[in-house]
């Protein structure tokens, strides 16, 4: 029997109304204003090298499944253009920079409804999120209302910064709960990391596939064969997952 659900947050509880590159453009501006406001100059080489040191974070995350974040490459580009003492000024200038796109984040139709029957069936429910910042997570899910249907929040950008489909990060939870790992599912949108990483940590997955096909959801070659990449159960969406639950 299924006695808790663990959700991931972007393309399955929430998701993304704009364009990543546009807002990306207009979020580097922003940063760029408030670093310099605050005595910290600069050139126009900034925002090449700061999406280069994101692009390798993301690179590194995904090799590794320990989480490089937002923060971090900031860190070193400035280091890069000479600025090695920013006393405390790094948290505040990641929050400048994700200001904007946090508001083009949304909640699903069905996420409330759906997180509080599963609340009112008694199920625990928490989140697991790989993303490159602990505190747009966490702001995400107040913004959005999740936050009373959700405990424990876990982003990958927080200590000790594993990512699915690293098993121990799914550990924590049922840890924190106190329940075997065969009582809990996980629903999230991408195979590789929700599927595959429930079955490592001997928990159920369940895909949530709503057909958009985007990019970081693709099965990759490797894992085409593999019987741990295959979902116990798929929905097309989060009103689904009660009925899924039932069957298991």
């Amino acid at each position: 029997m299924i006695k808790g659900i663990i959700f991931d947050l972007g393309s399955t509880l929430m998701y993304f109304d704009a364009k990543f590159e546009d807002v990306d453009q207009q979020s580097t501006a922003s940063l760029i204003a408030f670093l310099k406001a605050n005595g910290v100059a600069v050139d126009d080489a900034f925002p090449a090298l700061f999406l280069a040191q994101r692009q390798r974070g993301w690179k590194l995350a995904e090799e590794t499944n320990i989480e490089h974040t937002v923060e971090d490459a900031l860190r070193d580009t400035l280091t890069q253009l000479g600025h090695f003492s920013l006393d405390g000024l790094l948290p505040r200038a990641v929050a400048a920079y994700f200001a904007l796109g946090e508001a083009c984040w949304h909640a699903y139709p069905d996420a409330i409804a759906t997180l509080q029957e599963l609340t009112r069936r008694g199920l625990r429910v928490g989140l697991i999120s790989n993303a490159d910042d602990d505190g747009l997570v966490h702001r995400a899910v107040e913004r959005l209302g999740f936050a009373p249907y959700l405990s424990p929040v876990l982003s990958s950008a927080a200590e000790p910064r594993w990512r699915k489909p690293d098993p121990r990060i799914f550990r924590l939870v049922s840890d924190a709960w106190h329940l075997p790992p065969a009582e809990i599912a996980m629903v999230g949108d991408t195979v590789r990391y929700d599927v595959l990483g429930a079955h490592r940590a001997g928990m159920r997955g369940i895909l949530i596939d709503r057909g958009e096909s985007a990019p970081w959801q693709k099965i990759p070659n490797e894992l085409a064969n593999d019987p741990a990449a295959r979902a116990d159960a798929t929905v097309r969406a989060l009103a689904e997952i009660p009925g899924a639950i039932e069957k298991m």
